[in-house]
């Protein structure tokens, strides 16, 4: 009875800790702003409510992601402002936390395992842009459940796990890493620590695989009675897989933000192989499939390293930080301070690195921003225009369009690697939309980059798509010079 009553106490010390530092994440996030990624998911989930369907514009990411934010913003009062988006992460942020908690408790029986591990969790929310919108945060509390019933290790577990991860992959395709990692963990409770016979690993593949192919197969189906399954199939699994261009833009920053977590996560494994007794690790299937899990996500990182790229592999890397620091620090509870100090120093370091690179990061705990610059940004647009009129938004079009609340009459909102990828096939899109009588203003030519995707602005169809906008811009439109925001509106010229 005692131990029991210990138990809840811990449960509930623990929970209060984590809930503790939900509002500093909620301010946090709030000052960070929507973000570059949020705001396409804004302008697209958006236009759902406007009468649009999905895939009327060409989207970064999966379709149920676009729809889930479409209803969550709809379930918190249909606003599309700072408050309501941060109470949606802010949502997300304590579904991750009591999801690692309530998981990791559950398959170790162990409070303290699972209040590190769900602690960790929140804490890369911090450096890994999930006070951003960001479709990593709700594929991670799906896969963190996908956990739990595999780590149950029964055939039917395996067929829900493999649901989770199929709704996982309706939000981003990168939840199709977990599923390679699940692969290898079979191979692995197999042929290295033969927990299981190879027919009983093939009922448990082929289950995770058919659980993972439902919800897939249901998108499939939904979207051929919406005519709409040629953009789905291709933009859901043959860009993402097939054309999505690799590059290292990022990589430096995800290093510098991220180093502390990398860190701990290889001490932990080290010190895991260290263990005399190796099934204490390497035959459990809570920490192998975590770490499986977490290994494998990271493939996404060769396409990009934006740091919520990794965000998939930290709640998985927690659980084995944690199972071993739990182990450890029985073993070493008298010199546990040395630890702290060590882990405080690196904690002084972490935070010395951020306030000299990014000090505005810093300050976003210490303010409540006003974004009076965003009235700006409405009114360049809307005083230009009137009912029925037209825009074409094509420097940082995303944040033009959610701020005027316009749509533009080509289908994209922002002229990314996938705008680029389009383009490949529809050299004239500009060309057509500018011929386009209603369309009355274009924002284009005030940025060195000439379009979002820098990588791609001298590939030859984007060379030609941009000469014949220039070619209706001159032709058809005069230009003046914004007052505020100094940059290039073209106007229609008027007709006789």
């Amino acid at each position: 009875m005692h131990s029991i009553k210990t138990t809840n106490k811990n449960t509930l010390l623990h929970l209060g800790v984590l809930l503790l530092i939900t509002p500093i994440f909620g301010l946090f996030s709030y000052n960070s702003g929507f973000g570059y990624d949020a705001l396409e998911y804004l302008v697209i989930g958006r236009s759902l409510n406007d009468g649009y369907q999905m895939y009327d514009f060409i989207p970064s990411k999966s379709w149920f992601w676009y729809v889930f934010v479409q209803k969550s913003i709809n379930l918190l009062g249909g606003n599309f402002t700072h408050f309501t988006v941060t109470i949606l992460i802010v949502l997300e942020f304590i579904g991750i936390g009591l999801s690692s908690y309530v998981v990791i408790n559950k398959l170790t029986k162990h409070t303290q395992t699972a209040f590190i591990s769900a602690f960790l969790s929140l804490l890369c929310c911090f450096f890994m842009e999930i006070n951003f919108l960001e479709p990593e945060a709700p594929i991670a509390i799906l896969a963190m459940w996908s956990l739990y019933f595999l780590a149950k290790n029964k055939n039917l577990d395996w067929f829900i796990g493999g649901v989770m991860l199929g709704i996982a992959m309706t939000f981003k395709s990168i939840a199709m890493f977990y599923i390679a990692g699940a692969g290898i963990y079979l191979f692995y409770e197999c042929f290295f620590i033969k927990k299981t016979t190879f027919w009983q690993i093939t009922q448990k593949g082929t289950l995770i695989l058919a659980g993972f192919a439902v919800p897939l197969l249901l998108s499939i189906l939904y979207f051929y009675q919406l005519n709409r399954l040629d953009q789905h199939i291709y933009w859901s699994y043959i860009y993402p897989f097939g054309s999505y261009p690799a590059h290292t833009i990022f990589l430096k920053k995800l290093l510098i933000k991220t180093f502390w977590f990398i860190l701990l996560t290889i001490v932990s494994i080290v010190l895991a192989l260290s263990v005399k007794d190796k099934s204490k690790y390497w035959s459990n299937t809570t920490f192998m499939v975590s770490l499986f899990f977490g290994i494998f996500s990271l493939a996404s990182l060769m396409k990009s390293q934006a740091s919520h790229y990794f965000y998939p592999a930290a709640p998985f890397f927690s659980v084995v930080i944690a199972m071993v620091y739990t182990h450890f620090s029985k073993i070493y509870e008298q010199k546990l301070n040395r630890v702290y100090l060590a882990i405080g120093g690196l904690s002084v370091l972490v935070l010395t690195i951020t306030f000299i690179t990014r000090r505005e990061v810093v300050q976003r705990l210490a303010k409540i921003d006003d974004f009076a610059i965003e009235k700006t940004y409405e009114s360049t647009v809307n005083r230009n225009l009137k009912t029925g009129d037209k825009a074409l938004l094509i420097d940082f079009g995303s944040l033009f369009y959610f701020h005027s609340h316009r749509y533009p009459n080509v289908p994209f909102i922002n002229t990314e690697m996938q705008t680029s990828d389009y383009i490949k096939t529809h050299t004239d899109v500009y060309e057509k939309s500018l011929q386009d009588t209603t369309l009355k203003l274009v924002i284009f030519g005030f940025r060195s980059t000439v379009i979002d995707d820098s990588s791609k602005v001298n590939t030859p169809e984007n060379k030609i798509a941009l000469d014949k906008l220039r070619q209706e811009l001159n032709k058809n439109f005069t230009v003046e010079t914004d007052s505020v925001l100094f940059i290039k509106l073209w106007h229609r010229k008027s007709t006789k």
